[in-house]
């Protein structure tokens, strides 16, 4: 009978046959996001699986925290692959979610600003029948948020009358005395499109960086003089992935009946377009981060990056400056709304020498994009 008993323990240790594949998945699942951890340390030039993987890390997460509450209930020694993982990430997870984000800064700061950045698409421009509605919304929503630095990309702007006034309204509605505008392609009636920072204090110099084998894509940057102090305002929308129509729509019909022969061609035409953005903005963030070192005033980057934290242009960017996300903001601050998962595209990055609290994602969802804001100081001296 004693022994019965012992081998009628053992069988019940033994894992049921519908758990062995559970944790094979497990194991799959680490080796993924074992990878995923390479992509802030591996240029997309070299290898740019790792960066494709970091558009998941999110959706990583919440897979392996499931895999810890299951193995929880029922073999506990099985959450030490998914947790020591998690542990070892740890940095990683900051950079995606925040709990309690800080209101007021650390550091006494008599010269503050506001800072708007926002990725407008054209202002809705296209939308024949309601673009003129979403400039207004666009419009009412930057006069509520009343920002003394507004940095726009995908700005457009036209002096033909039959299109709505962009720069001259933002110059005379909103009080700004200055701005620094960049444009990379031109259409006739006047159309301009491009990049712009708008201040109400003086911006004292201003100089553009040129990314080599582009046209699309640009950085600005605008000296902006404060009450005692000058700070170095990067504005940039870096390399986008181009999707088309067709790219749209075999994206939307992935949940649906999707042909074999289209399931190959779409997905193939998606990963290149995927792996041209990430190679591009590699070079594109190496050339503003050497950019930043040679900065002779504090640095503060405002912009469309087109790249999640978990990737190499963020991490290159991170290795000069804070997050002010991570410093003082909340949730996980999704900005991209297009038909592409919400993923935090647009960033806000300062120096050691600023102070910058209060960091929000705003909700209006006007353009592709959600627009980001928060207050920006230089502390006062000792």
């Amino acid at each position: 009978m004693p022994a019965k008993s012992a081998n009628t323990t053992n069988e019940t240790k033994r894992p049921s046959r519908w758990q062995r594949p559970l944790w094979w998945l497990n194991i799959l699942a680490a080796v993924v996001l074992s990878i995923t951890y390479l992509a802030p340390h591996i240029s997309p030039v070299t290898s740019w699986i790792p960066a494709l993987l970091a558009m998941t890390f999110v959706y990583q997460l919440a897979i392996h925290t499931a895999f810890l509450v299951w193995w929880f209930m029922f073999r506990r020694k099985r959450m030490l692959l998914s947790g020591i993982l998690l542990i070892f990430g740890y940095g990683h997870v900051k950079d995606h979610l925040q709990f309690f984000g800080r209101s007021a800064p650390k550091r006494p700061t008599e010269q503050q600003v506001k800072v708007l950045s926002y990725n407008v698409r054209l202002f809705d421009l296209y939308n024949w029948s309601h673009n003129k509605v979403t400039r207004d919304s666009i419009f009412a929503m930057l006069h509520r948020e009343d920002a003394d630095i507004l940095c726009l990309q995908e700005f457009f702007q036209s002096s033909d009358p039959r299109f709505f006034r962009t720069r001259s309204s933002l110059l005379k509605e909103f009080r700004y005395k200055q701005v620094h505008e960049h444009y990379t392609h031109e259409a006739r009636y006047d159309q301009h499109f491009g990049i712009a920072t708008f201040s109400r204090s003086p911006i004292v110099k201003k100089g553009f960086i040129d990314f080599p084998g582009t046209t699309n894509n640009v950085c600005i940057w605008s000296d902006i003089a404060l009450k005692r102090d000058t700070i170095r305002v990067y504005n940039a929308h870096l390399a986008s992935y181009h999707f088309g129509d067709a790219d749209y729509k075999f994206i939307q019909g992935l949940d649906t009946d999707t042909r074999t022969d289209s399931l190959k061609t779409g997905g193939e035409r998606i990963l290149k377009r995927l792996r041209r953005g990430f190679r591009l903005r590699a070079g594109e963030v190496e050339h503003i981060a050497e950019h930043m070192r040679q900065s002779p005033h504090p640095v503060l980057y405002c912009g469309d990056m087109n790249d999640v934290p978990m990737s190499y242009g963020y991490a290159c960017l991170r290795s000069v400056l804070d997050d002010a996300f991570v410093e003082s903001g909340r949730g996980l601050g999704g900005t991209y709304i297009g038909e592409l998962p919400s993923l935090r595209i647009d960033h806000m990055l300062f120096g050691p020498e600023l102070e910058v609290w209060d960091f929000r994602t705003l909700t209006e969802e006007l353009s592709d994009h959600r627009a980001i804001t928060a207050w920006v100081g230089v502390p006062d001296a000792p």
